[in-house]
């Protein structure tokens, strides 16, 4: 299939991890005792600033009738009895502003001459009703609006997504961090800025005394000869999956494992396969290490399953009691413990069992006794 649907759920999904980079690179220059908001006053809230952030795949602009300005001024004014206090109202976007656009050197205009241009303006049908509610007096009167217009500024042609993870890249902060393990480090703390809504999802704070604090101690993890183990989500279950063909599955379904102890292990599966490219992205000669791990694990499944066929006798297939053995053996395998991939730290069990399952997927190793295995 070479062609995808017409979906944009990605893009928004894009938007938003930029927005949180965005958030990362305040957090990382914000000071102990400061705080950092993310979607409470705005997209985010540092000090007196609030800031609408606005993500543009490719070259694009910013016209007279944009969208992302018209409906970000809409919000100021509905909002204003909140943000009224704020010095600064910022729309950070990666789009340019051209030169026919009224928006162009908007930040060395005066607010006279802002309002101005907005109400002289012949708006197009799509950011009418935003135009409509910002000059509605029942709204907000002119004085506070010229005060709004005064304090909202353009920063435009702001670095992408990409542009942005390298400027992070560069960040003081991660300049003692090998450059192979930058990213990883990132991601660990774009996870413990995603772990603070998790925390309290009505109040998404970040306390910079805080986020230092954990911060030296998550990096400290990247500074030493080790190489810690990738941080990977866990997927969402979904029936559906359990329905795509995997070969381990239905070994599994063979010996009648139940259907959420299948979807824990197509988790494990799943992550265990983002893990390793992870780890290739950050050094691909690491490729061996694991291929020297799997080997291990696919020994250990071979003697687990040759140890328990001793308690197997012609008889036992006779009343599906082999079945149980395998359940047994296969229950024992994800349960044993496991070992560290050579020059990692903090190697986890999803990893370990998410292979066992790929080994089931690519060999003919089978849970399932059969009587020749005795």
């Amino acid at each position: 299939m070479k062609e995808t649907l017409d979906n944009d759920s990605t893009k928004k999904q894009l938007g938003f991890e930029y927005q949180k980079l965005v958030a990362l690179e305040y957090c990382l220059n914000a000071k102990d005792g400061e705080y950092v908001y993310i979607e409470c006053f705005g997209d985010v809230q540092y000090g007196n600033e609030t800031v609408e952030i606005k993500h543009h795949e490719g070259e694009s602009n910013l016209t007279s009738n944009s969208v992302d300005v018209w409906k970000t001024l809409k919000n100021l004014v509905i909002e204003y009895d909140k943000l009224k206090s704020n010095d600064r109202f910022i729309l950070h976007t990666t789009q340019n502003v051209p030169s026919d656009s009224i928006f162009h050197n908007w930040n060395m205009l005066t607010k006279a001459v802002k309002y101005k241009k907005l109400d002289d303006h012949s708006i197009s049908a799509t950011s009418k009703p935003f135009k409509e509610v910002i000059f509605d007096t029942k709204n907000i009167t002119k004085i506070d609006l010229l005060e709004v217009l005064e304090k909202f500024i353009i920063n435009s042609d702001e670095p992408k997504i990409q542009e942005k993870l390298i400027q992070l890249k560069e960040h003081p902060t991660l300049k003692i961090i090998p450059e192979n393990l930058k990213e990883p480090a990132i991601g660990v703390l774009h996870g413990w800025i995603i772990g603070k809504a998790i925390d309290d999802p009505n109040k998404w704070e970040i306390n910079i005394t805080d986020f230092n604090s954990d911060l030296r101690f998550n990096l400290s993890k990247y500074t030493k000869d080790y190489i810690p183990f990738p941080s990977i989500k866990e997927p969402e279950r979904d029936d559906a999956n359990l329905t795509k063909g995997y070969k381990f599955i239905e070994k599994l379904k063979a010996i009648s494992i139940r259907k959420n102890d299948l979807h824990q292990a197509l988790k494990d599966y799943v992550r265990s396969e983002e893990a390793y490219e992870e780890i290739l992205k950050i050094n691909p000669t690491l490729k061996n290490n694991i291929i020297i791990y799997e080997e291990e694990i696919n020994s250990g499944l071979e003697t687990e399953k040759s140890a328990a066929s001793y308690h197997l006798s012609k008889d036992s297939f006779k009343d599906d009691s082999h079945i149980l053995k395998s359940q047994e053996v296969y229950f024992k395998c994800i349960t044993n413990p496991y070992n560290e991939i050579l020059g990692f730290n903090g190697t986890q069990k999803f990893f370990r069992n998410g292979r066992i399952h790929n080994i089931n997927e690519i060999t003919d190793f089978e849970w399932l006794y059969k009587e020749t295995d005795i």
